[in-house]
């Protein structure tokens, strides 16, 4: 596939920090869809679940939504699995952000 001149400047330009946000959305999504296929339930399942729109559930699998941490929570609490997990390690100072990871099954 030919890729655009136009749209690959554009890429170039985005920012470190928002290609990593999008890329953490995408794997958090992935997460959940690997969750909902392992407990063999679809997203109207989950969306029943949390009282949520079928649209809006499909809304936040797109791996655009900017999800809460309340929402997470939600989410994992919804399907009893853990969706991202943060862990502390000696190579991350206490003042440092540390790395948020999609959590592995």
């Amino acid at each position: 596939m030919k890729r655009s001149k136009v749209l690959e400047e554009r890429r170039k330009r985005v920012k470190p920090e928002v290609r990593d946000s999008v890329a953490l959305s995408f794997r958090i999504v992935d997460r959940i869809h690997d969750i909902l296929e392992q407990k063999g339930m679809k997203q109207k399942n989950l969306a029943q679940i949390l009282g949520k729109s079928e649209a809006e559930i499909s809304k936040w699998m797109r791996g655009t939504h900017n999800f809460t941490i309340d929402t997470l929570v939600s989410i994992e609490e919804a399907l009893g699995a853990p969706i991202v997990q943060v862990s502390h390690s000696s190579a991350y100072p206490v003042n440092e952000p540390e790395p948020m990871i999609a959590a592995e099954p």
